[in-house]
């Protein structure tokens, strides 16, 4: 089981952006964030864990203001905050295409069993694209096993090893990017290497190749074939998940000018010629009839369900409105109008009374908008049938054609005059989000300005006393020393002078220092405040100010968190003091320093907050 690593804290939710924008990390990464108002995250991540394993890293993000430092640090459209989750694959290339690293939401508890079994997918997914289900283990947690196929269920195949003993089979172990419907079914019989821990059946090795199972096409067959992808004058489809072969236009339509993205939607499972097997796959879809016999498709596994339908509806893509979570803390929810792959109920499609074999794929199968009936695209009418039927001539089927035809092209202009509104729409969408998420910054700005505002008035009374104080001209130029310890002292002496009244300076001295051997380097590498700053609080500390001020939160740097725990300390009796030079910022910056036993102070390092290194 994967731990859960909860972030909580302002430092914490940095350091998570930050690992996700580095370069370390081997496996993927899942998010799981909590909804304002709520303490619990509508995910189930003990279930999470649980189905990764040690194959990618789980972190929950409780809700508080962290969110918004997280959310800082990210890309934008990298985030996740409001009780979505997100998985970030290896590397980086998710940062410029957010695809890879899809958003997953819901809106409430009955709706986190989704958004589980979304991010569990994912994490898969990207463990088995990045090689890690394939990474050498232990023989102690694997051993070979073999059982029956019980059923399927919550996109796992459940199988039996015998006396009680059960495994399942996610896809990314049978055969990654196909559902396990399509490549399992009950009663099969499996063998494969079972992962003790995570109780995971991976049955890969036992699966037959492309090449293999291809055999059983020869020239002239005609068998179903998946569209993966289209352009206006090629297709890609899938013979197998690993074979795609290459179609032009010549060999969909006999008409030059015919868009294919008219003809062939993607995911669709269409019926295919093979016109040739060697030296590489031909397919045609332009001679094949309504009543052709078709062969099966092929199974995966030896006794496997056909990995396509051909009567499976192709996926249509309408706009929806799809939520988006709620931002950190306190942003409002606006809804955004995006393009979605749904599948739909089953399509009306022309069938031979004797096969049930859909017909060629025509408008009648185009996506349509949400709740607007099936275009029913029907040829010009025959004439009237003498006793003996004959084929209808060919003026009337040239009519049809024509009338598909503009049908189609009625089609495309209504989408493209819908894709228009709908860009248009999401720019206004975008527009009103950045000033909502300005408007959310402003004033959670504003409420923390105000929660602040006594030490920000005493603060700036300090500013104006001191800016009434300085009485050099402007036309002094700042020092640089090429000798770095030189120029620190110059600017705890500048300090000094500027800050403590002449009347005083006799009995108020500046007394001698140290400067340790890893000071000068942590003063260059620190960020967040600057040198001057630094040398006022070493100031302080030398002539006792710091001892003076509640806020400089002067105390011994202790060897544990434990209040009765002894200081830290050197063989030569030194012992370290922790002094603040920041408050109420995020990893608000300190001081470490050592007193020596004859009172010399030796400074030590300047760290954040949580660095209890003296």
């Amino acid at each position: 089981m994967s731990a859960i690593k909860r972030v909580t804290n302002t430092s914490e939710a940095e350091a998570l952006a930050v690992l996700l924008n580095g370069t370390t990390r081997t496996k993927p990464t899942v998010v799981v964030t909590v909804a304002s108002g709520h303490t619990e995250p509508y995910a189930d991540v003990e279930r999470i864990a649980a189905e990764i394993g040690d194959l990618a890293d789980l972190y929950l993000v409780t809700t508080g203001g962290h969110t918004w430092a997280f959310s800082n640090k990210m890309t934008p459209g990298t985030q996740v905050y409001g009780g979505a989750g997100r998985v970030y694959p290896v590397g980086l290339g998710w940062n410029t295409h957010l695809k890879e690293a899809p958003l997953r939401f819901a809106w409430s508890r009955s709706e986190g069993r989704k958004l589980t079994a979304q991010l569990i997918d994912d994490a898969l997914d990207m463990a088995a694209a990045a090689g890690l289900f394939d990474g050498a283990r232990t023989v102690s947690t694997r051993e070979r096993r073999s059982g029956t196929v019980v059923s399927i269920m919550s996109e796992r195949a459940l199988v039996d090893l015998g006396s009680g003993d059960l495994a399942s089979i996610p896809p990314q172990l049978a055969q990654a990017g196909v559902a396990i419907e399509r490549v399992l079914a009950p009663g099969m019989l499996v063998d494969g290497v079972l992962e003790k821990k995570s109780r995971w059946l991976d049955i890969r090795e036992n699966r037959p190749s492309a090449d293999e199972a291809l055999k059983t096409y020869a020239a002239g067959d005609v068998v179903p074939a998946e569209v993966r992808s289209v352009l206006a004058g090629s297709a890609d489809l899938r013979l197998h998940p690993e074979v795609t072969v290459e179609l032009f236009r010549s060999d969909v339509t006999g008409d030059p000018d015919d868009d294919l993205q008219a003809l062939l939607t993607p995911g669709e499972v269409v019926l295919a010629r093979v016109v040739a097997t060697t030296p590489k796959w031909r397919l045609s879809l332009r001679d094949v009839g309504e009543h052709e016999t078709a062969r099966e498709a092929l199974s995966l596994y030896a006794g496997g369900p056909p990995w396509l339908d051909p009567n499976a509806p192709a996926p249509a893509v309408e706009p929806v409105e799809s939520p988006e979570p709620a931002a950190p803390e306190g942003e409002p929810h606006s809804p955004v109008v995006e393009l979605v792959e749904t599948t739909p109920e089953k399509t009306p499609v022309s069938t031979s009374s004797t096969t049930g074999r859909p017909a060629i794929p025509s408008p009648a199968m185009m996506p349509r908008r949400k709740g607007e009936p099936v275009r029913a695209v029907r040829p010009a009418p025959a004439p009237e049938r003498a006793p003996e039927p004959e084929p209808a001539p060919a003026p009337a089927k040239k009519a049809a054609v024509q009338s598909m035809s503009l049908q189609v092209t009625a089609i495309k202009a209504e989408k493209a005059h819908l894709e228009a509104e709908l860009a248009d729409l999401r720019d206004q969408v975008s527009g009103l989000r950045n000033e909502r998420v300005q408007f959310a910054k402003d004033l959670a700005r504003a409420a923390r300005q105000v929660e602040t505002r006594d030490a920000e008035l005493a603060r700036m009374r300090s500013q104006l006393r001191r800016a009434k104080q300085r009485t050099a001209p402007p036309e002094v130029a700042i020092p640089v020393f090429a000798d770095r310890e030189r120029g620190f002292r110059h600017l705890v002496e500048a300090a000094w002078a500027r800050r403590i009244p002449v009347g005083e300076q006799p009995t108020r001295a500046l007394p001698d220092f140290a400067i340790g051997e890893r000071f000068l380097d942590s003063v260059d590498a620190l960020e967040g405040i600057t040198i001057d700053k630094i040398a006022d609080v070493v100031m302080e500390v030398l002539t006792g100010l710091a001892d003076q001020s509640t806020g400089r939160e002067l105390h011994q740097l202790r060897t544990s968190a434990g209040g009765n725990s002894a200081p830290q300390s050197r063989p030569d009796g030194a012992v370290c003091y922790r002094v603040s030079m920041q408050i109420h910022t995020p990893s608000a910056r300190r001081l470490h320093f050592w007193k020596c036993p004859d009172g010399t102070i030796e400074l030590s390092r300047v760290v954040v907050h949580d660095d209890m290194e003296p």
